[in-house]
């Protein structure tokens, strides 16, 4: 099949012989350029090239087909001659090696890893992978983590193969879906990838990957993303085995541990391609930007990750400086943190943060001393004057440290520079343009807002100061024309058409087209004629002048802003651009975050590909694989909010770097420049660390999921089979394995010594961890806590001296207690020995012994007071107070606290992991510390051949995976069974799967055959983080087999109590009476059906929204309940009782599953599907467009999924009774989704499917729907639609 390209690209297309005339400078500008491939010819090759040093690793699993007769030496030149012979000739530059090889491992049907800094030129490996396909005439997809991402590569893929042979699904858009290559977002594909590949998928799935060759998954690093990373796994899992998977990423750190596993998966082979010294085609330089000016933030200028000479071989990157050399100290080290100048071994000198860095840290401590000195000299004059004496204390330690930390922070506010400034010296030493990655949407705006008003400057709004006409050159009557008035409104509105009832709808536009979409996708030149502006508009071209002298852009740029604004105005006036956000434009400045609209998004890539902006704040969402290469990156923060929103911490060396990536335009600079500006809070030696730290290794996020479990079941043809391989398949069962048959393998060479070392390694692993905790508390400087008494037990386990007499002085202070315990024992049982009840004898001499009796109780009152003296001193010892602190912290619930947990529970053997700490406990861990290092130079002295540090290191792989994916997936069954999504083959009777012991339960549903139910059914084909959930709420699912027997009986008895002898004697209810579980369901179904489809819309709204940002959104829950529907507040109440229930079930079977429920949206949600404005739902919902519109798109892609849903047809009475009637049969399921509403979800869609919130899937054509109330009718299973999951998450 012949290669097309679009045919405005033709002129592009090179013959080879016009190859050798183009410049060097112009072919590296191309290498990563999607526009310049080449049509595909055979049996092309092209040139020789030099060879460098790349570096190729081939995985080697046991269960992979390999290559046995190559060793790699041999396979790497193979697979560059390959690539060079087949995919050289289809580009107009030279590849690198390193994409060579990959290009041969792809032409060889080979899985291929491949890690290289952004800008390398991967993105060329995953079009190697595409055109090969493309060549045998098979289809093939690309993979992005966000949509904005995937709207952007299928424009770049249009120009490659043509549009007609490029598709598109993310969920919001689908275009030409039966094309060859096809780019969707990853939850898209992992989806697809869930209900394909077997004959048994086919009842609920798809058969697309039959066809389909590769899969290219772009950002593969998003594996390890909490939350997200899951699908990306699963993706490598579903696959189907002719499928050949393109992994795109980042540096890894573990990138050969995730192609061996990538291999034993797939049973295909896997290469791992890494860029040599992980260098950069365009080279970094890192500076760090004070009040002062911009210093080059190392010693070494050129030093840095992806920087000249990279990190001077530490950790292998880039060459180590000739004449330096690493002096390693053989000094014993002791427990605890390292000291900082031990720290800075191995690491070479360039690697230091600059001299003039340091002179100025130096000076500012300096100051700070001064400060702190002349504080303490004004306190004691202001005690003297009071009439105490001249030898009073100066501020205690505690004061005088934070006296010091306030200083610091104020000398460190004061070297913070001002973003004029900046934004001065980056212009003037042309650094521009550049990209300000700030943490805040918020910020991004405002700091936008006060760059372009700094350059305006204060002054008239109709008129130039006299010294400006002379600043900017420009004569008087080209003066800044301003807005008089909004006339262009009525141009706008006459564009748009008005109901009786004053809602506003733009013509033809209920879904976006592939026109619409191309007219935000578009990047070619726009010019409108001037008379077209408004001259009262700041788009007006008297006002050009100004802004090309005042602003950023030139003329001719500014021209073609404007032009762009317009043209977009009028196509998009619901979305249309205030005025103040077209001067920022016009000014060559603009911002991008999540709040924005993505149709506004694009706009502001589009600008700053075409160098028409200058400056663009965006959040780090920016950073993660859009195409927006800029000169310069500025780093605003280095420290952002963790996941819990609560706590500060420093970014992880992976984000930073792929900020920092972002700059150095491959064929415009020679050189990016990155700078990392000072904060109050962090200075150049925080930026230098963070920059020059490892990258953390991927770890796994798989989590089942009720539409997983359900998908395994019907690919496993109901066992369970498939989804224990699946889990086994997971990368963490696999690191797991691997750990345990290193450590296994370990000892059996070398004996016992080796498990003796590991339980030594766990436990001083926690004391490690405790000293963290505890440094976490003292840094947060919180309430909680004593923080002075934190500080004075983290000193004593900080000093090993320190800490080894404090622990035996507990031990003997414990030995004495205990000794002490003994001798009262001992004079109790003496006493009780005394006199027997019944000896008539010794009663009749008792008045001999009553003496020696007295003596005895004697001793005994003294020996209680001994223990208590004992258990006093045992309570003063420090270890007592460290192991009360340990386990609040535990108890806290915090994430410090749970990782603190996790290694308790790895550094105990034999007692109960969920017991509190003792210090008695902590006594042995500290001997531990304090011994590890001695056991471990006496085990490597003993066996030469054995790693310690590997070994330990391998322990704790083990420690860190949860093994608990199988558990998860038998509760998620258990859950589904009981609310009849599920039934089982040969079923017990009721109850005797909870007679059983535990051990017996899992075993039984581990072998057990499952029959897939309609509510079932619906359960797999929903994209939602809770499934099951969602179709509850909607009357579809109930607990059928009672397992929340126990809430009904909690909800009699409250009753009984609020209603005393009302209801006596009806609570046994009638032979024929619903369970209470169904009563709920049929009363929320009722409800349900009673709803308009704008309230619905409404009703949805609670199922699926977030906590949202906004002030609409933030208002009292009450207020807000008020503000709906009876109808959807009755529903609303009907729901929380089924939600309660469900959470119950959930909780008796060991799910962790929530249940979303926000009732914040439900308002703009109704009013938007009833056909208010946009301006007006911006009113309402108080929230930026982009966060409106993705509250309301995840309303639209639920009614949406749910709309899509496959039922079954069946007479009104057997809805609530199950599909064959509670009386007739012995297994009761759930129906799943009532035809009324998969109706009212359907007609809810329509209404809110309005420009700018709209989608152009329609739905699946059902032949059945007029005659759903046909008995004799069954219903159609229905394909889902692909886009129908849970994308929404990577907006």
């Amino acid at each position: 099949m012949p290669f097309h390209r679009h045919a405005s690209l033709n002129r592009r297309i090179l013959p080879f012989c016009a190859l050798p005339l183009l410049c060097t400078g112009l072919f590296a500008s191309l290498r990563t350029s999607s526009a310049w491939i080449l049509p595909l010819q055979p049996n092309g090759v092209s040139g020789g090239i030099a060879r460098s040093h790349s570096r190729i690793q081939v995985s080697s699993s046991n269960d992979a087909v390999v290559d046995i007769e190559e060793d790699p030496a041999e396979l790497v030149d193979s697979l560059i001659a390959i690539g060079k012979s087949e995919l050289q000739q289809h580009f107009p530059f030279e590849l690198d090696d390193w994409q060579l090889q990959a290009g041969g491992a792809i032409s060889r049907g080979y899985n291929v890893i491949t890690t290289a800094p952004t800008g390398a030129g991967k993105t060329v490996i995953g079009e190697m992978a595409l055109l090969h396909a493309y060549h045998q005439s098979k289809s093939s997809i690309y993979t992005t983590p966000l949509k904005a991402l995937s709207n952007q590569k299928y424009s770049d893929l249009c120009q490659m193969f043509g549009q007609e042979n490029t598709g598109l699904s993310t969920g919001d858009i689908s275009i030409n879906k039966g094309a060859l290559v096809r780019v969707m977002t990853t939850e898209v594909y992992r989806n697809i990838a869930w209900r394909s590949s077997t004959p048994a998928a086919s009842a609920i799935g798809t058969e697309q990957l039959h066809e389909n060759a590769v899969v290219v998954l772009d950002e593969f690093h998003y594996m390890g993303h909490p939350g997200r990373g899951g699908v990306w796994e699963e993706s490598v899992i579903t696959s189907p085995p002719h499928t050949q998977i393109i992994g795109l990423s980042a540096t890894l750190a573990n990138g050969q541990a995730l192609a061996s596993w990538m291999e034993s998966v797939t049973g295909r082979k896997t290469v791992l391609v890494e860029v040599p010294g992980q260098k950069r085609p365009v080279p970094l330089r890192y500076l760090f930007a004070t009040k002062t000016g911009l210093y080059p933030l190392f010693r070494d200028v050129n030093a840095g990750p992806g920087a000249l000479r990279g990190l001077l071989g530490y950790r292998g990157d880039g060459d180590p400086p000739p004449m330096e050399k690493n002096k390693n100290s053989n000094k014993k080290q002791g427990f605890g943190p390292k000291d900082k100048e031990k720290d800075q071994k191995g690491i070479p000198k360039g690697l230091t943060a600059h001299p003039s860095l340091q002179a100025a840290s130096q000076a500012r401590m300096a100051k700070v001393l001064r400060g702190l000195e002349r504080r303490n000299r004004q306190s004691t004059m202001r005690n003297i004057g009071k009439g105490d004496s001249f030898d009073l204390p100066k501020m205690s330690a505690r004061q005088q440290q934070r006296e010091k930390e306030r200083l610091l922070r104020n000398e460190m506010r004061r070297e913070v520079p001002s973003l004029g400034a900046l934004l001065t010296r980056l212009k003037h030493k042309d650094l521009l343009p550049a990209i300000f990655f700030i943490f805040s949407r918020a910020a991004c705006d405002e700091q936008a807002k006060s760059a372009y008003q700094t350059m305006k400057g204060p002054r008239d709004p109709n008129r130039f100061l006299d010294e400006e006409f002379e600043q900017f050159d420009i004569e008087p009557d080209q003066g800044y024309e301003r807005r008089k008035t909004r006339s262009r409104a009525k141009k706008k509105k006459a564009q748009l058409l008005e109901d009786r009832d004053g809602r506003n709808f733009r013509p033809e536009s209920n879904y976006v087209s592939e026109e619409v979409l191309s007219s935000y996708l578009d990047d070619s030149a726009v010019s409108v004629d001037e008379g077209a502006f408004d001259d009262s508009s700041p788009l007006a071209p008297g006002n050009w002048e100004f802004y090309a002298k005042a602003g950023l852009l030139n003329f001719m740029k500014v021209r073609e802003v404007a032009s762009r604004i317009e043209v977009f105005n009028e196509q998009n006036p619901e979305i249309a651009f205030e005025d103040e956000t077209a001067e920022q434009f016009l000014f060559g400045i603009g911002s991008h975050h999540a709040g924005m609209l993505p149709a506004h998004k694009s706009f502001v890539e589009i600008l700053f590909r075409r160098q028409l902006m200058a400056v663009v704040f965006a959040t780090e969402t920016l950073a993660a694989g859009i195409n927006m290469p800029a000169r310069t990156t500025v780093i605003c923060a280095m420290a952002k909010r963790s996941g819990s929103g609560s706590s500060m911490a420093l970014l992880e060396t992976s984000n930073m770097l792929q900020m920092a990536g972002r700059a150095g335009r491959r064929g415009f600079d020679t050189e990016g420049t990155c700078v990392v500006v000072a904060t109050p809070f962090e200075g150049h030696e925080d930026a230098r660390k963070i920059l020059i730290d490892a990258i953390k290794p991927i770890e796994s996020q798989f989590t089942p999921s009720y539409s997983l479990a359900v998908n395994l079941l019907v690919r496993g043809e109901g066992k369970l089979d498939v989804a224990r391989d699946l889990v086994s398949k997971s990368f963490a069962a696999w690191e797991k394995r691997q750990a345990e048959q290193m450590i296994t393998d370990k000892i059996e060479r070398h004996g016992g010594r080796v498990s003796e070392i590991l339980e030594t390694a766990a436990q001083e692993r926690f004391m490690s961890t405790l000293i963290d905790s505890f440094q976490i508390q003292v840094d947060r400087r919180r309430a909680t806590f004593d923080l002075a008494k934190l500080q004075f037990l983290l000193d004593i386990l900080d000093d090993r001296e320190c800490l080894k007499k404090t622990s035996k002085a507990y031990v003997s202070l414990s030995k004495a207690l205990e000794s002490e315990e003994t001798t009262l024992q001992y004079l109790l049982n003496e006493a009780s020995s005394g006199m027997k009840e019944g000896d008539a004898d010794l009663k009749e001499i008792s008045a001999f012994i009553e003496e020696d009796n007295a003596d005895l109780g004697k001793q005994i009152s003294e020996q209680r007071e001994r223990i208590l003296v004992a258990e006093k001193a045992l309570q003063k010892n420090p270890f007592t107070a460290i192991a009360n602190s340990a386990q609040e912290i535990i108890d806290s619930g915090s994430p410090e606290g749970q990782v603190l947990q996790d290694h308790l529970e790895g550094a105990r053997t034999k007692q109960n992991s969920q017991q509190p700490l003792t210090a008695t406990e902590l006594t042995e861990y500290a001997k531990s510390a304090l011994v590890i290092a001695r056991k471990t130079r006496k085990l490597t002295k003993s066996n030469p051949g054995l790693d310690p540090e590997s070994l330990l290191l391998q322990a704790e792989t083990i420690d860190a995976v949860q093994d608990g994916s199988w558990n998860e997936i038998l509760s998620i069954a258990k859950t589904l069974v009981a609310y009849g999504c599920l039934t089982i083959e040969n079923g017990p009777e009721t109850g005797e799967e909870g007679n059983s012991d535990f051990s017996m339960e899992n075993e039984y549903y581990e072998n057990a055959t499952y029959c897939l139910t309609p509510a079932g059914l619906n359960v797999g084909m929903l994209g939602f983080e809770n499934a099951l959930w969602v179709l509850t709420a909607i009357g579809g699912a109930w607990d059928v087999a009672g397992t929340s027997s126990a809430l009904d009986s909690l909800r009699h008895d409250m009753d009984s109590q609020d209603w005393s002898d009302e209801d006596d004697g009806e609570s046994d209810g009638t032979a024929n009476a619903l369970p209470a579980a169904a009563e709920e369901a049929q009363k929320l179904l009722s409800t349900i059906c009673e709803m308009e489809p704008a309230e619905f819309a409404g009703y949805v709204s609670v199922l699926v929204s977030e906590n949202n940002r906004g002030g609409g959104m933030g208002q009292d829950l009450l207020d807000q309940f008020r503000l709906l529907t009876a109808t959807q507040q009755r529903g609303i109440q009907s729901a929380l009782l089924t939600m309660d229930r469900l959470k119950e079930v959930q909780q008796i079977h060991a799910v962790g599953t929530g249940c979303n429920f926000d009732i914040g949206s439900v308002e703009v949600a109704t009013a938007w599907a009833d056909g208010c404005s946009w301006s007006d739902a911006l009113k309402l919902s108080g929230l930026p467009p982009g966060d409106l519109v993705r509250v309301l798109s995840r309303v639209l892609d639920a009614v949406r999924q749910l709309g899509n849903l496959p039922f079954e047809p069946i007479r009104g009475g057997e809805w609530i009774t199950g599909s064959r009637g509670m009386e007739q049969s012995d297994s009761v399921i759930s129906p799943g989704i009532h035809p009324e509403v998969r109706k009212l979800c359907r007609n809810a869609a329509k209404c809110i499917n309005r420009y700018p919130v709209k989608d152009p899937l329609a739905f699946e054509t059902d032949v059945q729907e007029e005659s759903c109330d046909d008995d004799e009718n069954e219903h159609p299973l229905g394909e889902p639609t692909e886009e129908s999951d849970g994308t929404d998450s990577a907006s």
